[in-house]
């Protein structure tokens, strides 16, 4: 974001601002001439993109930009630096005063904001806050003699910086049988695969891990199966991950590898929850961004940028080297079909995000984001499927997915718009419940349009939320129907007989071809056997709990075989004697369960009926709980990048994602960061560092869970020598009286002789001086 105010509304100032005898010493102690004036026309707060009067938010980093007027010659002006106070409520923040990112710069006559260097730019971090004032003092050493000293120093005044929450995405990783597997890990990790979304849309913080169902398995052509996929992946944020424990995600994001999908990615609806997308290396970036500004509720746009985007923490580096900034001409990220390389974002799609009930700060906040129980949130029945729209003479129809149950989410409301009308029946024919729900929400606008207008697509997902129980009845027929024409478009009824699960078992396998996030073993087999006497179909859903039954989280979801291969590392480690595992058929409305432990305890029929098996082992021990690895958490490294290069006293961003299958969202002191130079310079997901001495610095970052579990990430980087402050006022190689009185003169002042930058001339600032005296 970007917020600019002119040089002229700020004139009048303060005795805490004023340059006391800037113009008296500056002729006499000035090192380097110019022929004519240096000022700050404009200094802009940047955070992605800004459109005048954008929000800016809190706690999310922020580029300030200062944009230097050369007057009075005709080429550039060399050694331009300045120093950055911040004050927040009147007092000065942590870490101010600020030196400047890339000073000192060539200032040119025409500054282009394209060009990251044409301006001299500043990291912070500031705070919620309705009063931050900034105050720039160009040439701050005084090296440039100029016609006009006592324009050098600019204010920006009350400036708001709001409230946004920390926002939840889970991603699942899909092991797509049909091809290629699972996508490579690194890809998707925060960092890399979170990157674009990153910059472009301002949420305070970014809880993006991975989802603790582990790898999803995906046995069906994904152009033939998306909307089912959506399905799936809606159930798992609205159902699973909640059943066990967790919070759950604002939005949920399935990784395909490659990009076997025509359409690159699809989200479940605009605005949604969930979506899909490719991991193709020149398009997956952005095609996250692109799904999850559906999901925001932004339709395909037909934009540019139209004004010049700054990716703050420079997180499109990697994989594909790109620029810092992004020019006018780019595409807005949801513009249709385009690489990372052409887009960003335009004001649209970034106020979605700003302004969405999803982004926004909440008087319940779960640990690391997540969404909050609505008011009516109850046990609902998740109304799933697949809408296969008109085309031509060919009806419209809903094909339906089993049902999903959900312990706790809001029905879905009714929408007088609505062209579908859902009714629930108890056994008795009485209606239970009914909703309007419109069909059109994966409309798209004019960037995929025929004619000239917008069309729906040929299939897109379904997904309604009805009571489970009405008057202490159950539903026991689901019909929908097309508002307009009234036509049934799908039904559902319960069945007489519920599926019996006949046998469960579980066995230690060697590992090969299982779908794993680590990668890491043990490894095992869960099978089962269950039959419907009605010959429904059936699927599964495979639930583990650590604590004896309170929570469940999820191993497989809409399961159609009769077993899953799984890794231990991938879930949260059992307590000992509380682990169980849950296999849940359904045939569409009726469900039943069987459950067995996780260790080598009873065997014989459990509470279903169901026969326990436990095999023999490949390590001989099929007990789990004798084979659970303490799963460590998952660290990575958000910034800086590997090699960045800083000038001394450059405020460095140190940024870590941190997520564990127990504790979740990492708390800030779970973070600690060193140096191979300096050693240990700080703790906290997120800080700025701007003592690091020049050199090559070995940046390790530990990640710790609350059982002492550990991971290190480390990045070099090199800090370049650069004198921010010195005793020799005047630059004569000496320090003498002539400095001496030149400090004297702006005695409780700012500017000249302010040695440490704390904003006065006082005592710290003489005792430096005579530290450093030659005479």
């Amino acid at each position: 974001m970007t917020q600019t105010t002119s040089r002229s509304s700020h004139l009048k100032l303060s005795p805490r601002f004023q340059l006391i005898a800037f113009t008296l010493v500056s002729s006499v102690f000035a090192t380097s001439a110019m022929a004519g004036d240096l000022a700050v026309t404009s200094v802009d707060l940047t955070q992605g993109a800004q459109f005048g009067t954008t929000t800016l938010v809190g706690g999310r980093p922020t580029m300030v930009r200062v944009k230097v007027a050369v007057t009075g010659q005709t080429t550039s002006q060399a050694n331009v630096d300045a120093v950055l106070r911040v004050y927040v409520g009147g007092q000065q923040m942590t870490g101010s005063p600020f030196f400047s990112r890339n000073g000192p710069i060539t200032a040119p006559i025409t500054p282009n904001v394209f060009n990251v260097n044409d301006t001299i730019n500043f990291t912070i971090v500031a705070p919620v806050s309705t009063d931050v004032d900034f105050e720039v003092v160009l040439d701050p050493l005084n090296k440039i003699a100029e016609s006009n000293e006592a324009n050098n120093l600019f204010l920006l005044s009350n400036k708001v910086f709001s409230c946004r929450k920390t926002l939840d995405i889970a991603y699942v990783s899909i092991n797509y049988t049909p091809g290629g597997g699972q996508p490579v890990a690194a890809t998707i990790e925060p960092g890399i695969g979170d990157a674009f979304m990153r910059g472009i849309y301002a949420v305070a913080e970014l809880n993006y891990h991975r989802s603790p169902i582990g790898p999803l398995n995906w046995t069906t052509d994904i152009n033939s199966s998306s909307t089912a996929l959506l399905s799936s992946l809606q159930t798992i944020r609205l159902t699973t991950i909640p059943a066990a424990g967790y919070a759950r995600p604002e939005f949920i994001y399935g990784w395909l590898p490659g990009n076997p999908f025509s359409g690159n990615g699809q989200a479940n609806s605009v605005p949604g929850d969930a979506a899909f997308g490719n991991t193709e290396s020149t398009r997956f970036q952005r095609t996250f961004a692109h799904e999850i500004g559906h999901c925001w509720g932004r339709n395909h746009t037909n934009n540019t940028i139209a004004t010049v985007g700054f990716d703050v923490e420079h997180h499109l580096a990697s994989p594909l080297n790109l620029g810092q900034t992004h020019a006018t001409s780019q595409f807005d990220v949801m513009v249709a079909g385009q690489l990372t390389n052409v887009a960003w974002v335009d004001s649209g799609t970034y106020l979605d995000c700003l302004t969405d009930t999803r982004s926004q700060c909440t008087a319940f906040a779960p640990p690391g984001g997540g969404e909050n129980p609505a008011s009516d949130a109850q046990r609902v029945l998740q109304i799933s499927g697949s809408y296969q729209h008109q085309i031509g003479r060919k009806a419209s129809r809903i094909e339906l997915f089993p049902v999903n149950q959900i312990d706790l989410a809001s029905p879905t409301a009714d929408d007088p718009k609505g062209d579908v009308l859902l009714q629930s029946f108890a056994a008795g024919g009485d209606l239970l419940s009914s909703v309007r729900w419109k069909s059109a929400t994966t409309r798209e606008s004019c960037a995929e349009c025929v004619n000239g207008r917008p069309h729906l697509h040929a299939n897109s997902a379904v997904s309604i939320l009805i009571p489970a129980t009405v008057a202490n009845q159950e539903p026991a027929r689901i019909d929908l129907r097309d508002l307009k024409s009234g036509d049934l478009l799908a039904t559902r009824t319960r069945t007489a007989s519920a599926p019996h699960i006949a046998s469960l078992g579980s066995r230690m396998i060697d590992g090969v071809e299982v779908a794993s996030h680590s990668g890491i073993g043990p490894f095992v087999e869960l099978f089962w056997n269950a039959t419907d006497a009605d010959g429904d179909a059936l699927s599964a859903d495979i639930l583990l709990s650590c604590d004896g039954g309170q929570s469940w989280s999820a191993m497989g979801v809409n399961q159609r075989g009769s077993s899953i291969k799984f890794a231990l590392s991938d879930f949260p480690v059992a307590q000992i004697g509380q682990g169980i595992v849950k296999v849940r058929v359904t045939d569409g409305l009726n469900v039943v369960d069987a459950e067995m432990p996780t260790s080598l305890g009873d065997f014989g029929p459990d509470s279903s009926g169901a026969k326990v098996l436990h095999e023999g082992s490949i390590a001989g021990d099929s007990n789990w709980s004798n084979s659970w690895l303490v799963n460590a958490p998952d660290i990575h490294l958000i910034s800086p990048n590997a090699s960045q290069s800083y000038p001394f006293g450059a405020s460095i961003l140190l940024h870590a994602s941190g997520w564990d299958l127990e504790d979740q969202f990492l708390a800030d002191t779970g973070f600690k960061w060193t140096s191979s130079i300096a050693g240990a310079i700080g703790t906290g997901r997120q800080i700025l560092v701007s003592t690091l001495n020049p050199g090559t610095h070995l940046i390790t970052l530990r990640g710790t869970d609350s059982g002492g579990s550990f991971v290190e990430k480390s990045v070099s980087i090199i800090v370049t020598a650069r004198v921010i402050f010195g005793a020799d006022i005047n630059g004569d190689n000496l320090v003498n009286g002539l400095d001496l009185t030149a400090m004297l003169a702006n005695w409780g002042g700012t500017g000249v002789g302010d040695l440490n930058f704390d904003g006065s001339v006082g005592g710290s600032d003489l005792t430096a001086l005579l530290s450093g005296w030659t005479g």
